[in-house]
């Protein structure tokens, strides 16, 4: 029975050691800290806040206008 309880602090002990460190791993990828966005990543980006746009001008729906938009969009 003491086996068990000590198994059983030590995980404890050991999954809040680790808590603390995977928040701050997941604040600092939310934060986009140390990540650069490449030049594709950066132009799908805009691209979808353009459609955004698009779509309240014109009320358009669908994944086929989407997909239209995109490709015109992010040829040039």
């Amino acid at each position: 029975m003491t086996k068990h309880l000590a198994l059983a602090v030590t995980i404890a002990w050991l999954a809040a050691g680790a808590a603390p460190a995977m928040a701050e791993t997941k604040a600092a990828s939310a934060a986009g800290e140390g990540k650069k966005v490449s030049a594709q990543q950066q132009r799908m980006k805009d691209c979808a806040a353009k459609w955004k746009d698009e779509k309240k001008a014109k009320n358009v729906k669908g994944r086929d206008a989407y997909r239209s938009f995109m490709s015109g969009c992010l040829k040039g």
